[in-house]
This record gives structure tokens, sequence and C-alpha cells, in this order.
């Protein structure tokens, strides 16, 4: 009998089809991406979601860290580190997909997370442990953690949680996300000149995909478009409703210059407004 096939659809173009095990092949070579599509009998659904795939990789997942891996270009060294116990000093891995990339200090694992380049819903492994652990259940990286560090305002600390380049404002007012297959409606929450924070009621866009998105007028503000890569995505543990409101980052990509200007100014209005207040 021979294997079931399925189309995959990558930035709008569809691949395939292809059995479970060729389109795990086309992750581990780079010719799919974990945030692509696939034709799952009556709708696109992730990769990341993709059951029969989440399967076949669960029976390849990895018990120790790789053989080959990738150095970072740079991580805190360990001796900075503020009241850290023995145990959390060790040497970390991250796995995103198909790739796994280490050895990291764990303060070098902090800044990735704060810097967007690994996210929450990213594997962590720590030598000494049995099993890889997604970030956003780890007790290390938990936000309870994070508030403790910083209350031990080192330099070191200091530079991992450095604010934002661009100063982000709250805001109300409606927003409209195309990933060019579903049209999902949402509340933009936050404004910066460089990016925005959603609530939008769809639970499958990913870190790392591209959207177009719509944002409605508001008090000195006119609407506009934009295109936008999400980097964030607020974790949740158990979300069955695929149109439930989660909360996503997002950075601009693509806006006219015009507007990019207005945001600018209003973002600044913003700003004035709140230090004479």
């Amino acid at each position: 009998m021979s294997a079931k096939l399925h189309p995959v659809s990558r930035n709008g173009e569809t691949l395939g089809p292809w059995s479970v095990e060729q389109i795990a092949e086309q992750l581990a070579s780079g010719g799919v991406a974990i945030t692509d599509f696939v034709w799952d009998s009556a709708e696109w659904v992730p990769l990341m979601e993709f059951a029969e795939l989440k399967a076949h990789l669960q029976s390849k997942r990895p018990k120790a860290p790789p053989q080959t891996v990738v150095e970072p270009t740079a991580t805190p060294p360990i001796a900075t580190a503020p009241a850290m116990k023995p145990e959390d000093a060790l040497i970390w891995y991250v796995s995103r997909g198909p790739q796994k990339f280490g050895r990291f200090h764990y303060f070098g694992v902090l800044k990735a997370l704060q810097g967007k380049s690994v996210c929450e819903f990213d594997y962590v492994w720590k030598e000494g442990t049995e099993n890889w652990v997604r970030l956003a259940e780890h007790e290390l990286f938990s936000q309870e953690k994070v508030r403790e560090l910083l209350a031990d305002a080192t330099p070191t600390l200091a530079a991992i949680f450095a604010k934002r380049q661009h100063e982000r404002f709250k805001i109300q007012t409606e927003v409209l996300v195309n990933d060019n297959m579903t049209m999902s409606p949402g509340q933009l929450v936050e404004i910066g000149a460089g990016g925005a924070g959603l609530i939008v009621k769809n639970a499958k866009l990913m870190p790392g995909q591209l959207v177009n998105i719509h944002i409605a007028s508001t008090d000195g503000l006119p609407a506009f478009n934009a295109i936008g890569e999400i980097v964030s995505k607020k974790f949740e543990r158990a979300v069955r409703n695929t149109r439930a409101p989660i909360q996503y980052g997002i950075r601009y990509v693509k806006v006219d210059r015009v507007v990019e200007q207005r945001v600018k100014d209003y973002c600044q209005s913003l700003r004035s407004a709140r230090q004479t207040a």
C-alpha cells in the first residue's frame, strides 16, 4: 500500500505532494519550514501542528545533545551570573524543529529568548537531564524567574534585558491579519515605530511567519497597511479552538515611508503627552 501524499504550501506556492517521511526530509534540508502549511484532509494546518508529522518526529525525538552543534557568537560568561545555583550554570541546547543549536550558557538562552531568536515554543535540553522541555514550560524561563533576575540589576542582566529599540504604547483599535489563506480579526493593543502588539482570533499563526496587517484608524492615526513578521506568540498550554484569541508581537517588514513617519509622529505625540501628564 502506497504512502499517503500531502501537498505543502510555502509562501503561497504549493509543493509536493509528499509522504510524511519526505516532508520530514524537506524540513531537515531546509526545503520547507515548520511554519509552512500542509493539506490535512479538509484544511491547511501548520506543519508544526500536523499530527502525522508530529508522530513521525516524536519517534526520532533526541534523548541527548547532537554530535555537531552551532556555537553561539557570544554568550555572557557564567562567572557573571547573579546568584546562580551550580546546577543552573550547566550547558544548554535549543531545538527548533529539525535544527539543534548549542552550546549555550543559561544566560545565552535567556538573551536569545529576549531577542526573539528563539521562542517559547522551542525546546531546551540541559546537561544532566533526560528529556527536552518546551521553553514556556521550563521553570528557569518562567515569568517569575525573569522577574527574580530583574531584581538583581547587574551589568550582564542589564544588557540581556535591554529595552527594545522602539518603545511601545498602549492603544485600542481594530486590526485584520491575513496570512494569504485566512483573514483574522483582532485588536491592536500596542504600537511602536518598529512593530506592534496584537490580539488575533487565530491560534495557528507562528513566529517567523509573514502576514499582511490592516490597522484601523484611531484618534490621531489614520488607517494603514503593512507587512509584518511574527516575532512572538504568547504560549497557551491548552488551546483547542483554532479561532481562539492569541497575543502576538509583530515587527514591521514593509511599510510605506509616509505611513512610517505618521506612526513615528503618533508615537512621539503619545510620549510627549505621557511626559507632561
